[in-house]
């Protein structure tokens, strides 16, 4: 009879262990399928809410429909967490952070909600800030998730206090704190588990997965999140969490921590604006329409579906920008990123990549391999354009200053290994060759050995020169390099960078950099003085 009964409870156990697996993979399978649908809701939502402004009434609609899209897309954030927790895949990046500074900002971030339901909230941290490595997307998570919890029980007050530290403990240690209906000590541990609602509360929004998600994302932290006994007639949760992990990350500079303490078929081209080429590249095309429809008023936009079909059009056409999805069939983005930082035809384009994933680590491959810029699924769009005229902006700038800069180099213009290799190596060739005065594209290009059009597309959209205007620019740059040097007449800097006439060479200086040769070398002899 003993053995008949624990059989039957090790079977009910394994049942109710597969319910449980198979509602977790139920909502991770949803969670997946509704991020897609989600970006396209949140994309369109975002202009119309921006073209609102004249018309309040629907303008207050549309923000209520945002603020529960961004609902709909945390959750499925923290489903999607969650799974990853539970089948032991979420990888964590311990990075050195200001956790005094990271609270104050989650803290500025719930505090409207906080006083939108009229709470008296409270942050306490101490005077010198806390600095400990974590992961800070998880930290994040950790504490917006405890941060939610609270002002939503809460009845009347919210207390949040970093506790004190010194330089000896190895842990430090966040405690939150609410009057809403106190939780019996008994249920410490019940609370944890997943899709578990207290019968007093279960009126209040969730899914049950938060603290659960809480915990397993502090536990990977070797840290403890619980529930302490009540004080106060408060509820008091409790973040443990270690200063040092065994593999750390320092991306601070130790003197600014010191500062702080104190094909062709599917081709889609849109063609209202001759502006920048941008090459959009994405599997969904209801995602690539909609934001190749957006942009057309600035750029020129192609649409690619995946990296293959992206690779055929760079082949063909001068592309400025490229935008490109991670996830795509055929080749994917990351394989696509790769092969533009690396071949020197394209290695200038900047890359701009979108993505589901939504770790550190997926963002750290994807700048390892050079992309300029990752973007998370679901995205602002404004926040899109604003990242895209960023780039072009500041590659405009850099060539421009490079132009106008007797003595700026080439390289500066590199903006990936491969580009500082081509660079280098062209202008290697230039000088060899600077009082050659029949140096053309030609020869050039078989200095180079590439052919004549890729030379030219290339250095034409990296320094917005043709060829023949790069290597004049290139023997002005010599020629003030030699004259700062205040060594030779300025006849004899002109022969040698192979102009035959001092007034040519007079002219064409003045031209690129506003002064003469003469008040060129006044200049740089008045800056020696001051030193």
């Amino acid at each position: 009879m003993l053995c008949f009964t624990i059989i039957t409870e090790f079977l009910e156990h394994e049942k109710q262990k597969e319910i449980y697996q198979a509602k977790i993979e139920f909502f991770t399978n949803i969670a997946h399928e509704i991020r897609t649908p989600l970006t396209l809701i949140k994309l369109p939502l975002e202009k119309t809410i921006s073209q609102s402004s004249h018309l309040p009434e629907i303008r207050e609609n549309l923000m209520l429909m945002e603020k529960n899209t961004n609902r709909l897309v945390d959750l499925t954030n923290q489903l999607l967490d969650f799974r990853k927790t539970e089948s032991n895949t979420f990888t964590l990046n311990f990075v050195k952070t200001n956790i005094s500074e990271l609270l104050e900002d989650i803290y500025t971030r719930f505090r409207p909600a906080a006083e939108q339901k009229k709470l008296n909230i409270r942050l306490q941290v101490p005077a010198i800030p806390l600095f400990a490595f974590v992961d800070t997307d998880a930290f994040n998570k950790i504490a917006s998730n405890l941060f939610n919890n609270a002002i939503k029980y809460a009845d009347s007050s919210v207390q949040i206090r970093l506790m004190p530290f010194n330089s000896e403990d190895k842990l430090f240690t966040i405690e939150i704190k609410n009057d809403g209906f106190l939780i019996n000590h008994s249920l410490k541990d019940k609370i944890f588990e997943p899709f578990f609602r207290i019968k007093e509360t279960e009126k209040e929004p969730g899914t049950g997965i938060g603290l659960p998600l809480a915990r397993s994302l502090a536990e990977l932290h070797s840290g403890v999140l619980e529930l302490k006994n009540s004080d106060h007639n408060l509820n008091t949760f409790s973040l443990s969490l270690p200063i040092h992990q065994e593999k750390e990350f320092n991306l601070y500079d130790e003197k600014e921590i010191e500062q702080v303490s104190i094909s062709g078929s599917n081709e889609t081209i849109y063609e209202e604006s001759t502006g920048p080429v941008i090459l959009l590249v994405d599997d969904n095309k209801e995602i690539t329409s909609f934001i190749g429809n957006e942009l057309s008023a600035k750029y020129t936009v192609i649409q690619a579906y995946n990296g293959e079909e992206a690779l055929a059009f760079l082949k063909e056409k001068v592309i400025d920008l490229v935008i490109s999805d991670i996830m795509m069939p055929v080749m994917d983005g990351l394989e696509l990123c790769r092969v533009i930082k690396t071949n020197v035809d394209y290695s200038h384009i900047p890359v701009v990549l979108l993505t589901a994933k939504n770790t550190l680590q997926s963002k750290i491959e994807g700048l390892e391999i050079g992309a300029d810029v990752y973007i998370e699924k679901p995205f602002s769009l404004q926040h899109l354009q604003a990242q895209i005229s960023s780039l072009l902006t500041n590659r405009s700038k850099i060539k421009e200053y490079f132009a106008s800069s007797p003595l700026v180099h080439i390289k500066s213009m590199a903006h990936s290994k491969a580009d500082e290799k081509f660079l280098h190596d062209l202008n290697e060739v230039i000088y060899q060759h600077l009082d050659n005065s029949e140096l053309d594209i030609d020869k050039l290009a078989a200095f180079m050995n590439v052919s004549r059009p890729t030379l030219f597309r290339k250095i034409k959209a990296i320094s917005n020169l043709t060829p023949h205007e790069l290597v004049n620019l290139a023997r002005l740059k010599k020629a003030a390099e030699l004259l700062a040097k205040n060594e030779f007449k300025i006849y004899e800097v002109a022969d040698m960078v192979g102009y035959h006439h001092q007034s040519n060479f007079a002219r064409d200086f003045q031209r690129q950099f506003g002064m003469t040769p003469t008040e060129f070398m006044m200049k740089k002899r008045v800056a020696n003085e001051l030193r």
